[in-house]
Parts: structure tokens; C-alpha cells; sequence
């Protein structure tokens, strides 16, 4: 907008208006561009918006891994909420049958990049670049080979993910159940990802489909909240 528009469009003096727009390019929340002079939002202001959603989708997902982890109480879940910080995938809240009641907020615990659900969905749903560097970090011979075999294998996993929509890794132990679902933003960024798993226990396919219904059910709420 131009600096007429703007003193138009907020009905104040213009050099009030000037002054105003003067600090808010220095804070780096307008930036200014030349020839014609024009001002447009700033990376500042992208930023606390997206810092804004984040705390939002936050105190959600707060609740939505209370409620849920109420409603897997017989299974001894544990739930995460992870997000990719720093170029990891590190859980930001969690809850566990060994502190039930208690909503934890870890800080460094990071998802394993081959075996854990929540680790395997990022890599799925990431874009080229970011997964290709997310495996340069963590070296798929020592860290994933063991159970994967091959770099196919792990790509074919990868695919079956995107096509399903959210990750259910296949275990050797039939005790072992994991799900790890996608949470989007906006025009489908992905910010996070909810994961359960339950404690060792056999449970009838049907019986664990339900639960996974459940928990992508929790992770659509989730991506609602914009």
C-alpha cells in the first residue's frame, strides 16, 4: 500500500501515520520497497502470527491428548505431540502411563528417526529437501538399516504412509502397537504430529483400527484449529 492509502484506510494524520510506519519497518514488521515507494507486511509480522498459532494450536492439542489419553486409559498409552525444531523431531508435549493425570512438556527428547511413528510420518509427509537433509543428520546405515533392511524398503514404507495418511510401522512383536498421525496448518503446512502407542499387549486387528480411527479423528481436530 502506499503511505496515502494507508493514512486513508486508518483516518489519521499523515505524519502520525509516517511515524507509525517508520518504527514498525525498523522492528522489521512492514518493509518498505522503492521506486514506487509501497509498504507490505514484514517477516515480523509473519512471525508473530505464526508464533501466535503455534501457542494456539499448543493449548489444543493440551487438551485434545487429555481427553484422549482418558479414552485409552485401558490400553496404557502413551501420547506425543512432536514438532520439527532445529532440523530434529522432538516431542513438545506428552503423556505416559507412568505420571497419568500429568501433561509433560519434555524438552530435548527427540523422536527416533527409523523406529518411532512420529519420526517415519515427518520424513513422509516433509518435503524432498527436508527429508534428504533430515537423512544426511541421521545416517539410515547406522541408525536404520537394523530394521529396515534397505533404502527401498524404507522408501516403500515412506509411500505407504502418504497413501494411507498417517503411519502404523510394521513390528515383529504383534504386542507392539504405534500410530502416528499429521497435523496441518493452513494450506496443508504440516507444524506437528500425534502419536500413541500402547502398552505391549495383543490386540485384535479390529480392536486396534478402532483406536487408530480415534487418534486420526484427534489429529483432524487438530488441523481445524487455524
Amino acid at each position: 500500500m502506499t503511505l496515502g492509502e494507508l493514512v486513508a484506510d486508518l483516518g489519521l494524520k499523515q505524519p502520525t501515520v509516517y511515524k507509525l510506519v517508520r518504527t514498525l519497518v525498523a522492528a522489521g514488521f512492514v518493509e518498505r520497497s522503492d521506486r514506487p515507494v509501497r509498504y507490505s507486511l514484514g517477516s515480523g509480522a509473519f512471525e508473530l502470527a505464526d508464533e501466535y498459532w503455534k501457542q494456539t494450536l499448543l493449548r489444543r492439542a493440551a487438551m485434545v491428548v487429555r481427553r484422549l489419553f482418558g479414552e485409552l486409559r485401558e490400553y496404557a498409552p502413551t501420547l506425543t505431540v512432536a514438532q520439527a525444531l532445529g532440523g530434529e523431531v522432538e516431542a513438545v508435549l506428552r503423556m505416559s502411563p507412568d505420571q497419568p493425570g500429568i501433561l509433560q512438556h519434555p524438552r530435548g527428547m527427540l523422536m527416533a528417526p527409523y523406529a518411532s511413528a512420529s519420526g517415519l510420518t515427518f520424513q513422509a509427509f516433509w518435503s524432498e529437501v527436508e527429508r534428504r537433509e533430515y537423512q544426511r543428520r541421521h545416517s539410515f546405515e547406522e541408525e536404520g538399516a537394523h530394521r529396515w533392511g534397505t533404502t527401498q524398503r524404507l522408501e516403500e514404507l515412506l509411500r505407504e504412509i502418504r497413501a494411507k495418511g498417517y503411519a502404523t510401522p510394521p513390528y515383529e512383536n504383534r504386542k507392539r502397537h504405534a500410530v502416528a498421525v499429521p497435523v496441518y496448518a493452513g494450506s496443508h503446512e504440516l507444524v506437528a504430529v500425534l502419536g500413541v502407542s500402547l502398552a505391549e499387549r495383543v490386540l485384535p486387528e479390529e480392536e486396534w483400527q478402532e483406536q487408530v480411527k480415534r487418534v486420526v479423528e484427534a489429529a483432524a481436530e487438530l488441523s481445524a484449529t487455524e
